[in-house]
């Protein structure tokens, strides 16, 4: 990364922190582990792919962002365990590589596959909300009312797809491996099963909250990556 690419990485992250506390889409405490992510997507990792992976997060925040306050539907600005749990899973596979800087290719691939998770079920959430026909949980497939955990929609799945296809085509954009771009679709499509199941099965019990089940869906999106990972590339 060259000092251009740094600048303009601090000044986006700037604005992005003016901006989400003006708005009140994070608080405080959620900004600062927000620009912790940024930072840390451009620490570890290939040198080659910095941007990349910070376009990534760029990304899941923004387009997570625009889904959760577009058109009419508001929700609590988002604190520091809402981040984490959509964001641990990522720079833990991540960090990794200083441990296992051999693998810094399957390992990108499992961060990238996390991402795709978290972007995927942020908008099957959002966007599945708007959904005329009412929710069907996961579990049981019986009718729910909106906002039940584990309740799925047709529009939210629809959703979770288009969101995948965004990261899966940051990824696909330098890497240019049409394999690995599938890989990083299904790990989100993975993920946001896995979050609805947990939701269904746990958190409607008070068993785990909905952090827990964040961490548990993307580390799913991640473990899927990482496994075809090391089947493809090793």
């Amino acid at each position: 990364m060259d000092f251009l690419e740094l600048i303009l990485i601090l000044f986006f992250l700037l604005i992005f922190s003016i901006f989400s506390f003006k708005k009140n889409l994070l608080s405080f405490e959620g900004i600062l582990i927000a620009n912790a992510v940024g930072l840390a997507a451009i620490t570890y990792g290939p040198g080659e792919t910095t941007m990349l992976r910070f376009f990534a997060v760029v990304a899941f925040f923004i387009i997570g962002e625009i889904a959760s306050n577009y058109p009419t539907k508001k929700h609590e600005k988002r604190g520091i365990w809402n981040v984490v749990g959509n964001s641990l899973p990522a720079l833990f596979v991540l960090s990794l590589i200083i441990i296992y800087p051999e693998h810094s290719l399957i390992l990108e691939l499992g961060f990238f596959g996390a991402i795709s998770a978290a972007l995927a079920d942020t908008l099957s959430s959002e966007i599945g909300y708007y959904s005329k026909r009412k929710p069907i949980l996961i579990t049981t497939l019986k009718k729910v009312s909106r906002g039940v955990d584990g309740g799925v929609t047709l529009l939210g799945f629809i959703a979770a797809f288009f969101g995948s296809i965004i990261i899966s085509l940051i990824y696909f954009s330098f890497y240019q491996n049409f394999f690995l771009m599938l890989i990083i679709i299904f790990a989100g499509l993975i993920g946001t099963i896995v979050d609805s199941l947990f939701g269904a099965v746990f958190e409607t019990k008070k068993v785990l909250n909905n952090t827990h089940v964040n961490l548990i869906g993307c580390s799913s999106g991640a473990l899927f990556a990482l496994l075809f990972g090391i089947i493809l590339l090793v």
